[in-house]
């Protein structure tokens, strides 16, 4: 049995039967076809099963340019670089598209797997294709954008099981910055205050990553120093009509549009908005709570974090009591960000 505690950011001692190591093309050949769970940071995954048949971590590296024009570079990325190395790399490059997604914990594939999104920009934004092993053809296939099924959080990686294993992703990033500073919160830093700290205009993107770091630092865990693995709820959806109810009873709660991204089972035709999670926990009182081995970030309600000697089962009691209490007082149903296997 292999112990995962060092494979996951919520430090999580579950074990596994098997841990295959994907370091070359002649690794993922040899990958079974099926009941197996890939692996690559870690930063996005919750034990709850102590113990794990066989798991897969993406080890493979490398970006190339495989485009360039006036306009724009286009670069395929192995599925096991970090996301934040990209943005680092297109920083250095001069390159625009992803820089408010700076610090983002994972890996190449999780990101276009959980299409991840930050200050107002969207992976799915840059996203040109990506690349699959198809474990049972042993072939590999490409995704265009459109076969993704991108929504918020979600991909078809995500929404059901495939037995492929993503072994690279495509962006396309801009020569010309097109800076995307709209985002605010009334509660938490936002980009044009602490750009105005560390910067004088015009800001440039490099200028945008680093108030990005800044804030992401101040605000939430470092996974190096203690157990986390970022948000774990998705902000959830409801009507205009129930948020201003809420609103009557939450102070500063706000609402963001669900246009940008796409949201299952919602009715496009109706007046639905999203609200911040991180607050509505906050008005329960769940901001820097801790149970025995499990509690909350001081600073970010959403971001569960463990302590030494945690279970997956403390962590599934936690945010279950999290999630009850969130139905109970504001009729919402908190659906989980992170992968649980």
């Amino acid at each position: 049995m292999i112990d995962l505690s060092h494979y996951n950011t919520l430090r999580i001692p579950a074990k596994a039967k098997n841990l295959i190591e994907i370091n070359s093309d002649t690794d993922i050949k040899k990958l079974p076809s099926e009941n197996i769970i890939f692996l690559g940071e870690g930063a996005n995954i919750f034990f709850k099963s102590p113990q794990l048949d066989q798991l897969a971590k993406i080890n493979l590296k490398g970006k190339k340019v495989i485009k360039e024009t006036d306009d724009s570079v286009t670069v395929e990325v192995a599925a096991g670089d970090s996301w934040h190395d990209l943005v680092t790399w297109a920083i250095n490059h001069n390159l625009s598209g992803i820089e408010n997604m700076a610090l983002i914990p994972g890996k190449i594939a999780a990101a276009a797997a959980g299409n991840i999104a930050a200050y107002g920009q969207n992976q799915e934004d840059v996203f040109v294709k990506l690349s699959g092993f198809n474990l049972v053809t042993k072939k590999i296939e490409e995704f265009a954008k459109n076969d993704m099924q991108f929504g918020y959080r979600e991909s078809i990686f995500k929404k059901k099981p495939l037995n492929y294993l993503i072994t690279s992703v495509t962006y396309k990033l801009n020569k010309t910055a097109h800076l995307e500073l709209s985002y605010q919160a009334a509660r938490h830093a936002s980009l044009i205050p602490t750009l105005q700290q560390i910067a004088k205009e015009p800001y440039t993107i490099k200028d945008v990553y680093n108030a990005v770091i800044k804030i992401r630092t101040e605000k939430l865990p470092d996974p190096k120093k203690i157990g986390t693995a970022g948000s774990f709820f998705k902000n959830p959806v409801t009507t205009r009509k129930h948020y201003e109810k809420l609103s009557t009873h939450v102070p500063d709660l706000q609402s963001y549009p669900v246009e940008k991204l796409k949201y299952d089972n919602i009715d496009p035709s109706a007046q639905s908005i999203k609200l911040p999670a991180g607050r509505l926990l906050d008005e329960l009182g769940w901001r820097g709570k801790r149970i025995g081995n499990v509690g909350t970030y001081p600073t970010h309600a959403l971001t569960v974090v463990t302590y030494p000697g945690a279970t997956g089962q403390e962590v599934w009691e936690f945010s279950e009591n999290m999630r009850a209490d969130v139905k109970k007082n504001f009729n919402l149903d908190l659906e989980y960000e992170v992968v649980i296997v």
